[in-house]
């Protein structure tokens, strides 16, 4: 007949089996939820560092040699195109100053080409008047009509060529007058402009520096915040081997719980005084495994909530790194249907164009200048034709000197005559020297004119050409650059971004240790239940403290020890010292038994 005690012992060996098999699927429900999320892991690690060695590579792009090359051309070139039109501008100020000197020298020609006319005047009034006193002579002064005719044709040559030399000034006057306004309405505009646009765009390259600055920052930001994520996630995926702990912890517990099965399974055969050990036995074994399966489930609790913590932490700074980006994008991007880069080279299209026209203008100036020399020619060849005259003035003066002289007192009025053409001669002579030498004033200043210029015709416009295809060429290769760097950038977002979203999502989705918790609790109920029920059957004697020194021994794991050792001291078992050294001076908190995740 079974008794009471040994009917008890059976209800606890059924009671065993249902928490034995929620163990069992406890030990192995787990393992695929945590093997997920170790791949999960590992993935968000190589993602990460591909972000972070994207990152570096923006950063290269950015600022690395070729991009720091080709700025620092693009802006000696900006220096260079800024000299150049320093230099036009300061030739076109000297050119004006050139021909407002040419200008005061040409007015300086009128007073003798005034003094030329009224010698005309004076050689036809002495002309009729010699005629008038040959035929009053008769034929004592027939030698003096000739004299007459040579005098009046004196008058026409020189009437021609100083008609001729005021023309020539006109033109020439004409031909400064249109320069001068040429050059200074290329001075009042074009030059200002250009300087405003060059300094312009050497502003949008600061711009552009700056951006690319931040766009730098970012990338090294990234970089760096990318390699402390992956640190972190390798620093999970190495924590994650508390759940092998945890997992060879139930193991043992079930290890245990099928040991006492065995014995208890015999309840019904055995005698009445073999049942008090058997309750003791189980109570024994229920209370210890009770305390261990607490403790796993409690690591495996706190384990998992700091793994939540870290990838929330991990999830916030991926984030971090999306708004970074996505930021960086905006600032690149904003000005895209007309980038920085879009208007410099439309900027130093524009400063092309006036340099070409002040280059344009450079060549009708000197233009102008070959015809004032030309001119200026013209006019020394009638200045000559007209010493030429004053010098047959006075062989005419002298014949009619002679001639007076001849006539006796009767020609006396031709030797009033004869001076005054004698006259004339010396003011034939003042006035060509004052026109002469205002021509070689004149001359002078446009020799000067040629040494100061730097341009050589051909010259400039192929040197403006080189300039503008080099800007074209440096800002081509920065655009092609600028292009990679948004592409980058947007690839960067749209990673970090996707990143930041499974990271997150992965977090929200563990739940594993609310179900380990939830199961392990129903199993803590039971074995709780039996090893109470089994302390007030038989509580724990002498043998309690037998039993705790032989399972000491069959534990491989630091965390079981500690268990272990707290239910020892609380019924007032002292552990072997022996056993206690080797458990503190273990080199592993795992033992053989463990499997690394």
């Amino acid at each position: 007949m079974t008794t009471p005690l040994c009917s008890q012992i059976q209800r606890w060996h059924a009671q065993l089996t249902p928490t034995m098999e929620i163990l069992r699927r406890l030990a192995g429900s787990t393992e695929h939820q945590f093997l997920e999320l170790g791949e999960k892991l590992q993935d968000f690690s190589l993602r990460s560092s591909l972000i972070s060695t994207t990152a570096r590579n923006l950063v290269e792009l950015v600022a690395g040699s070729e991009s720091t090359e080709l700025t620092n051309r693009l802006r000696r070139l900006f220096s260079d195109m800024d000299d150049y039109l320093g230099r036009v501008s300061t030739q076109g100020v000297q050119s004006c100053n050139t021909l407002e000197q040419i200008m005061v020298q040409l007015d300086n020609v009128v007073q003798p080409l005034e003094g030329f006319q009224k010698m005309d005047k004076a050689l036809r009034m002495l002309s009729i008047s010699t005629k008038i006193e040959s035929a009053r002579l008769g034929e004592l002064g027939a030698g003096f009509t000739t004299l007459a005719m040579d005098v009046e044709k004196l008058s026409q040559a020189v009437s021609e060529k100083s008609a001729g030399i005021m023309i020539q000034r006109q033109s020439l006057t004409q031909l400064i007058n249109n320069n001068l306004e040429m050059v200074r309405a290329t001075e009042a505009h074009q030059y200002a402009d250009a300087h405003a646009i060059l300094a312009t765009t050497g502003n949008n390259l600061g711009t552009l520096e700056q951006v690319n600055s931040a766009c730098s920052e970012t990338g090294n930001q990234v970089g760096l915040i990318s390699e402390e994520i992956s640190a972190d996630i390798g620093t999970v995926v190495s924590s994650m081997q508390f759940h092998d702990i945890t997992r060879q912890q139930i193991e043992h517990v079930i290890e245990a719980l099928e040991k006492l099965q065995q014995h208890t399974c015999t309840a019904a055969e055995a005698k009445e005084e073999a049942c008090p050990a058997l309750v003791a036995e189980t109570g024994d074994i229920c209370e210890l495994q009770t305390a261990q399966m607490r403790h796993a489930a409690d690591q495996l609790t706190k384990a998992t909530q700091a793994i939540l913590d870290s990838m929330q932490d991990i999830g916030a700074k991926q984030a971090q790194i999306s708004r970074d980006l996505q930021q960086a994008l905006m600032g690149n991007s904003s000005n895209a249907e007309k980038s920085l880069l879009d208007t410099m080279e439309q900027e130093m299209h524009q400063v092309t164009r006036i340099l070409q026209s002040c280059d344009q203008a450079d060549q009708e100036l000197a233009g102008a200048m070959q015809k004032v020399t030309g001119t200026m020619t013209n006019i020394g060849g009638f200045v000559s034709d007209i010493e030429a005259v004053g010098t047959e003035i006075d062989l005419i003066a002298l014949n009619a000197q002679i001639k007076a002289a001849h006539t006796g007192t009767q020609g006396a009025a031709l030797g009033v005559l004869a001076e005054a053409i004698k006259r004339l001669s010396l003011d034939a002579v003042t006035q060509t020297e004052a026109v002469s030498s205002t021509l070689l004033a004149i001359n002078a200043i446009t020799a000067q004119m040629e040494d100061q210029s730097f341009l050589s015709e051909g010259e400039n416009l192929h040197q403006v050409a080189e300039m503008e295809q080099e800007a074209r060429q440096i800002i081509a290769a920065l655009s092609d650059i600028n292009r990679s760097l948004l592409q980058q950038l947007s690839s960067l977002a749209t990673s970090s971004e996707a990143l930041a979203e499974d990271i997150n999502s992965t977090t929200a989705s563990i739940h594993v240790h609310e179900e380990v918790q939830q199961q392990t609790e129903q199993s803590l109920h039971a074995l709780e239940q039996i090893y109470s029920e089994a302390r007030v059957q038989v509580p724990a004697s002498s043998e309690f403290r037998d039993n705790l020194r032989h399972m000491e021994q069959r534990y491989t794991m630091d965390s079981e020890r500690m268990i272990h050792e707290m239910m020892a001291a609380r019924h007032g078992v002292r552990l072997s010292l022996q056993k206690q050294q080797e458990s503190s001076g273990s080199g592993s908190e795992y033992g053989d038994n463990v499997d690394l995740f």
